[in-house]
């Protein structure tokens, strides 16, 4: 068993599956799928051989007969540890692979090729179904709720209508798709929506299974020996980091907060020729510094907007602009998540961050 602790982000690779009235959270990966039973009221009727020429695709189904891609199921081969198996799902759900990894105990699973899925199925690639098919065949759990649906005949530009569980055999029901925003919650039946996220840590529950297997024993309260039970804990410290910087950040570069930003102030003097500037800079610095303030002085010789550019990319949370008013003692300051420059006393500014 394992857990991941997730950044919510638009860039993320994750797809997140979160509830809105319980707070259940999850990859989509792993993300059941409700499995209650819904009543339909369909009378049965006798599947109908279609001729269906030029269709390889639900989306071909419904552009040219109307067919609603709910009312049909489709069959996906794969290989899973050198022995074929058809899995059957609404014609409009995505098969997850995760799930028949789990369902299987393996580490792979493998689409069929288009030549093994024809030498299977008799037919072109696009009409495979679970009708007559010499295989396996698994469905999902909301197959068995629909009634008088589509699938692919095994026979190239044919397909069967009005097909019924009883029209084929079946070997295993499972939940093998993946959860769409449509559906409700597993848990509290609440409504769900989709997230992006990256993946900043995770957590492994080992078990006793590499402790017994290297003979990593512990003497319990009454002197018997027991294994040591393990777990695996991972922080991405870079991806935490990256992950930040994508979740805050602007046109100019990023925002950083105290506790993450490398320098708690930036100092910009304005005119390296101006002494009274430069001695009132480095006069900040000096107290900030000394009561452990991190501040960056920026005393290089280029001009103000450069520096203004360069401190905005670093995304210092607080800069302090020494210029021209400085033989008076005033300097001005700005957060960096905002545009508003305030001109202050700098010993007022140097309590204010000191004590703040």
């Amino acid at each position: 068993m394992s857990g991941e602790f997730q950044a919510i982000c638009d860039i993320g690779e994750d797809t997140l599956v979160i509830c809105d009235n319980c707070g259940y959270a999850t990859n989509i990966e792993v993300c059941e799928c409700p499995t209650k039973d819904i009543l339909n009221e369909e009378v049965e009727v006798e599947k109908e051989l279609l001729y269906t020429p030029n269709v390889g695709t639900i989306q071909d189904l419904y552009n040219q007969y109307e067919i609603s891609p709910d009312s049909t199921v489709k069959t996906l081969i794969y290989k899973v540890d050198d022995k074929f198996y058809a899995f059957l799902i609404r014609g409009d759900r995505e098969l997850n692979e995760t799930k028949i990894m789990k369902l299987f105990k393996t580490q792979e699973v493998i689409m069929a090729t288009p030549e093994e899925d024809e030498a299977i199925t008799h037919a072109k690639v696009g009409f495979a179904g679970p009708i007559d098919l010499d295989i396996p065949v698994v469905i999902d759990y909301e197959v068995l709720s629909m009634k008088n649906f589509l699938v692919g005949a095994n026979k190239t530009d044919y397909h069967y209508i009005h097909v019924n569980l009883r029209d084929f055999s079946y070997d295993m029901v499972a939940d093998i798709r993946n959860i769409c925003e449509s559906d409700s919650c597993p848990h509290c039946g609440g409504n769900l929506h989709f997230k992006k996220g990256i993946e900043v840590g995770n957590t492994f529950k080992l078990g006793t299974k590499y402790s017994e297997a290297l003979g990593l024993y512990y003497a319990d309260e009454n002197n018997q020996l027991r294994p040591v039970v393990m777990g695996c804990y991972g922080i991405g410290v870079a991806r935490i980091l990256a992950a930040y910087v994508e979740q805050h950040h602007d046109d100019n570069g990023i925002i950083f907060t105290k506790e993450l930003s490398p320098y708690d102030v930036s100092i910009v003097i304005v005119n390296m020729k101006d002494q009274e500037q430069v001695s009132l800079a480095e006069k900040i610095y000096e107290e900030l510094h000394g009561n452990g303030i991190s501040v960056l002085l920026d005393n290089r010789d280029l001009r103000v907007g450069v520096k203004f550019k360069d401190m905005d990319l670093i995304g210092i949370p607080v800069r302090i602009t020494v210029g021209r008013k400085a033989s008076e003692g005033i300097v001005e300051y700005k957060e960096r998540e905002n545009n508003e420059v305030i001109e202050i006393q700098s010993n007022k500014i140097i309590n204010s961050i000191i004590h703040s």
